[in-house]
């Protein structure tokens, strides 16, 4: 039995040994399972489902993509639409303002001409206009109320930006955002109450008998009311918004600027007057014509405060007139006479473009400081 065995063995190894010398060509010639797939009388191979599910998700993927940026962009579309009618809005409106008051004040600017800007005859029932009264006013109203207005609000300014305690801070902040938003008749009130006495028997007579000994500008009759209450109460009301802009500017000096200054051993009170505040001067001049704007088209406040008194003010103590506080005083019967109405009108016509022209130059200055952040409205009340 043994020998059967050891024979089984050697036959099994030759056999071994036969295929390994056997050629690759003999083993190719083995037919492969694409080939007896396609062999006829065999069953050919199952669809790749797989493959199929696959395209199918990925179609299905692309249509959703496809109409998923289809209602983007007409999302967008519609959203930029609305931007655009908006900002046409406001051009429209601006250009609809102008063009209203070009045409009504026609009349006046073909009859009398550049001559209606230095004329100080104002005579409706001899059909005389001449600005040159109002505009003098306006303009001594609005000096007064910036020489008020400036220094309060520069020094505000830097006490809250570098000598404030942060809890200060925020309530300085909101009061003065809360004194911006205080309506002028409010302040006209205020005037009339409190600052016209105070001029009246205190303020004036001081003037009168210490500086109106040298100048006769100081001198006057010492009523309370006139150019000088109306200037400084428009002055209350300019100085939030000419310190908070002077504060923004003074907060965006780099701090490395400030602490290289330190290190050269400046002190704080000449890090602030050496450092900051050269640097925020367009800043600060950018505020102060802003201000300019703001205090120019005052209206409720300086009719009620100023005298309405058509003179031009020869000094500080004179009542006077302004252009906005003319047309608020006397716009509701001069439009019975159409001449009598186009010169009201351009009168405002010239309040408007003297608004725009400071208004543009302030924001420009601030730009260029800001880096074009600049936010906040500036209008008349």
């Amino acid at each position: 039995m043994g020998v059967t065995l050891e024979s089984d063995t050697e036959s099994n190894m030759n056999e071994g040994q036969t295929l390994a010398k056997e050629p690759l060509s003999t083993l190719s010639a083995v037919p492969s399972p694409t080939l007896l797939a396609s062999s006829p009388g065999l069953p050919p191979n199952p669809p790749d489902s797989t493959s199929e599910q696959g395209s199918k998700t990925k179609s299905v993927l692309r249509d959703l993509r496809k109409v998923s940026t289809q209602r983007i962009h007409r999302s967008e579309r519609i959203f930029q639409g609305t931007l655009l009618v908006g900002g046409l809005f406001v051009l429209a409106l601006f250009a609809t303002v102008l063009g209203v008051s070009l045409v009504e004040a026609w009349p006046s600017i073909t009859k009398f001409g550049w001559s209606f800007l230095w004329t100080s005859t104002w005579n409706p029932h001899r059909h005389i206009f001449g600005a040159w009264t109002y505009i003098v006013g306006t303009f001594w109203v609005t000096g007064i109320a910036l020489l008020f207005a400036i220094p309060i609000a520069i020094l505000s300014s830097l006490f809250l930006s570098d000598y404030s305690p942060k809890w200060l801070v925020g309530a300085v902040s909101t009061l003065m955002e809360m004194l911006a938003g205080i309506p002028s008749i409010v302040f006209g009130a205020f005037g009339i109450i409190f600052m016209v006495p105070l001029l009246r028997d205190q303020v004036e007579p001081f003037l009168a008998n210490t500086l109106g000994r040298h100048w006769d500008f100081f001198n006057g009759d010492a009523m309370g009311y006139g150019i000088l209450a109306a200037g400084l109460v428009v002055g209350i009301m300019v100085i939030p918004l000419v310190a908070t802009v002077t504060r923004d500017s003074l907060v965006m000096v780099p701090r490395e600027t400030v602490e290289a200054s330190y290190a050269l051993g400046s002190t704080k009170a000449e890090m602030v007057f050496f450092v900051k505040l050269p640097a925020v001067v367009p800043g600060i001049i950018g505020s102060v014509i802003l201000g300019f704007g703001r205090a120019i088209g005052e209206t409720m406040a300086v009719l009620l405060l100023i005298g309405n008194q058509a003179s031009i003010p020869t000094s500080i103590q004179d009542v006077g007139y302004t252009i906005s506080s003319l047309l608020a005083n006397t716009f509701t019967y001069a439009v019975i006479d159409p001449l009598y109405s186009a010169a009201e009108i351009e009168l405002g016509l010239i309040l408007l473009v003297i608004s725009l022209v400071v208004n543009t130059l302030g924001r420009e200055l601030l730009m260029k400081l800001m880096g074009g952040r600049l936010a906040g409205s500036v209008g008349g009340g």
